[in-house]
């Protein structure tokens, strides 16, 4: 059973009086479900309750949460977004045509919502101070603005249309942050939902005609007017004076009023001909816009893993393994459970590396993390520190036996002999293993003591582990 946390964020997700589940995040999650064969209990509550119930795990899933680097850090996302959004600021004083026109002025925005967030960090960027309130819904938003409490209010764009009929207020200028919504999970929680959703996501994207592009145009679409212009109704005046003229019999008039026609005719197609060819030029420079976006994004991912991946073994390195550690430390915290460090450095890398060379070295490091990750489970984490040192983090483990057990399947896996082409090399490895909370609670001290230990294991022969203990050094095995 999927528990899935349902908030009042209308058109996207929402519920109406009779208690009845709405929206097109919920549209796409029950044909998902549906084609998954998952069954859906829905917990409906405020959006900060919301929070607290993923992070307890007392649900398993938030339908539609905007996707920030912060956010992701707590949480895992599908791959796929399900919708696009942006920040709307709504005003009763129309003066205010600028986020520098909020200058000492009070602005509300929904509590933890992610264009609140977003709109005082936009505040604090431009230097304009301002005290913003916090409130419970979207409509509380846009009733503290009309009631004066409020100068402004920021909103979702898509929320704010619904809402704007229902209150006497003007939609300003004043866009940002634009957001890409997706499911999310607690992070390390719900991979198949996940999975599942970016499968379903995937498909039904690629045809334009398919169940999402139905519901997307049936809760987001709306109906078209076409103003007539001044200039038509002075024409279509002018018409019906000619029209009475020519009923008086005015033949004169009648082949002017020809003329005249004609000429609004060709102006009228000469319009239409330069309307069309602005589209089609706007159109190409919004798809030359979403281009140069995806590729400057393409380049951050692939910086952001150059700066926390080692380049020859592809490992994640020294800064990836701290910020993961604490994160991973935070959580056991939270779960009350242990966690183990496994400090891992290669027997007889040096000699094999002096007398093969380096090329050969660089070999046997890529097939020594290879070896290591075959180990492990697909929780546990794998690092390169450096040289020929490893480190590994094994998440919520239940007994010091859990960490015994992978450090044995290590050792047991180097009992063979690296080859390469006819040449063979015999590498062990000594191991370390400091424990969560027993041993520690900070990154540093549980490191510092998993590396003590693997010296411990160098120092007694070399290929075997050494569990850390604050009366000494105990359990190396061989």
């Amino acid at each position: 059973m999927l528990r899935v946390g349902i908030y009042q964020n209308s058109p996207g997700v929402f519920y109406d009086d009779t208690g009845r589940v709405q929206g097109f995040y919920i549209d796409i999650l029950e044909y998902a479900a549906k084609s998954e064969g998952w069954e859906l209990h829905y917990v409906k509550n405020t959006w900060p309750k919301l929070i607290e119930l993923l992070e307890s795990g007392e649900i398993d899933m938030i339908a539609g949460m905007a996707y920030s680097e912060e956010r992701d850090k707590l949480y895992d996302f599908t791959s796929e977004p399900v919708f696009i959004n942006w920040g709307q600021v709504y005003v009763q004083n129309e003066d205010i045509q600028s986020i520098l026109d909020l200058r000492d002025k009070t602005v509300v925005g929904l509590r933890q919502d992610i264009y609140s967030i977003s709109f005082q960090q936009l505040l604090k960027q431009f230097r304009v101070p301002a005290n913003f309130i916090e409130v419970n819904s979207y409509a509380d938003v846009m009733r503290f603005v009309e009631n004066g409490i409020a100068d402004a209010g920021i909103t979702s764009r898509s929320n704010g249309k619904l809402l704007e009929p229902q209150f006497q207020l003007y939609r300003s200028p004043i866009i940002c942050c634009s957001k890409e919504v997706h499911y999310s999970t607690l992070e390390g929680q719900g991979k198949e939902f996940l999975d599942g959703l970016n499968r379903q996501l995937k498909a039904l994207k690629k045809n334009s005609s398919s169940f999402y592009f139905k519901s997307l145009d049936y809760w987001y679409g709306q109906e078209r007017t076409t103003s007539i212009p001044d200039w038509l109704v002075v024409v279509l005046g002018g018409s019906l004076f000619v029209l009475l003229v020519l009923l008086g019999g005015v033949v004169i008039l009648r082949q002017q009023v020809r003329e005249r026609t004609a000429k609004l005719e060709e102006a009228q197609t000469f319009l239409e001909s330069r309307v069309e060819q602005r589209t089609a030029e706007l159109y190409e420079m919004n798809q030359q816009l979403k281009t140069e976006i995806h590729d400057h994004r393409e380049t951050q991912k692939k910086l952001q893993h150059m700066v926390r991946h080692d380049p020859l073994t592809g490992l994640p390195n020294r800064r990836w393994f701290a910020e993961h550690l604490l994160e991973d430390i935070k959580r056991a915290k939270r779960t009350q459970r242990q966690l183990a460090v496994l400090f891992l450095d290669l027997d007889g890398f040096k000699e094999t590396n002096d007398s093969y060379g380096h090329d050969l070295g660089d070999l046997v490091l890529i097939g020594a993390a290879e070896r290591i990750r075959e180990c492990l489970r697909a929780t546990d984490k794998l690092a390169r520190l450096g040289g020929d040192e490893f480190i590994v983090i094994l998440p919520e483990i239940r007994v010091l036996e859990a960490a015994t057990i992978v450090a044995d399947k290590i050792l047991a896996r180097f009992a063979d002999p690296f080859q390469f082409d006819e040449c063979s090399c015999v590498i062990g490895v000594s191991i370390g293993i400091s424990l969560f909370p027993d041993h520690g609670e900070e990154p540093e001290i549980l490191l510092n003591h998993a590396d003590h230990a693997m010296y411990a294991s160098k120092n007694a022969g070399r290929n075997r582990f050494t569990v850390y203990s604050d009366k000494g050094l105990s359990r190396g095995i061989g």
